[in-house]
């Protein structure tokens, strides 16, 4: 799995717009249905169930990540964008600090495994001690790919065993 399956650059969003949480998921998820052509997803449905989700429990995980994500019925394969924040956004992350990084994953209802994968490639990442830096110095869409492309890299010598990085 790489980042560029689920989120292509043209669903990387520099500065995000709005501040609250229902709306930058609102925003993210036009974003979605944008790059992807989705025609077929609602975007207040798609807000609703991930603010649902965030009911059981906030996907702010600390160190200014968060991972919003649901699972919808028309979906035939893992989408998602990412977004920065210069402002921060309350999410009620784990640890208190606004989020200034955001991952947001639509999955298929029907594939839970792609789903986990998703969630467990985007862990992984974040766990790198310098992915946060770097993301947060990216001054483009383009450097923000890099680093996703370097994320990959470093998980995939991690899984053949090598020295992780």
């Amino acid at each position: 799995m790489k980042f560029a399956d689920f989120i292509p650059s043209r669903a990387i969003i520099l500065d995000l717009k709005t501040t609250g949480k229902k709306e930058v998921m609102k925003e993210m998820v036009e974003r979605i249905k944008e790059v992807f052509n989705l025609n077929t997803i609602k975007v207040n449905k798609a807000v609703e169930m991930l603010m649902k989700r965030e009911e059981i429990g906030s996907t702010g995980i600390g160190n200014g990540f968060a991972v919003p994500h649901c699972k919808l019925d028309n979906l035939k394969s893992v989408v998602g964008a990412f977004a920065r924040s210069s402002r921060g956004v309350g999410f009620n992350a784990l640890d208190g600090v606004a989020i200034n990084f955001i991952f947001l994953i639509l999955a298929p209802s029907d594939n839970p495994t792609v789903n986990l994968q998703t969630l467990q490639h985007i862990s992984q990442s974040i766990k790198q001690p310098l992915f946060g830096k770097f993301l947060r110095q990216a001054k483009n869409v383009k450097a923000i790919s890099e680093i996703f492309k370097y994320a990959d890299e470093q998980i995939k010598q991690c899984q053949l065993n090598e020295p992780c990085v």
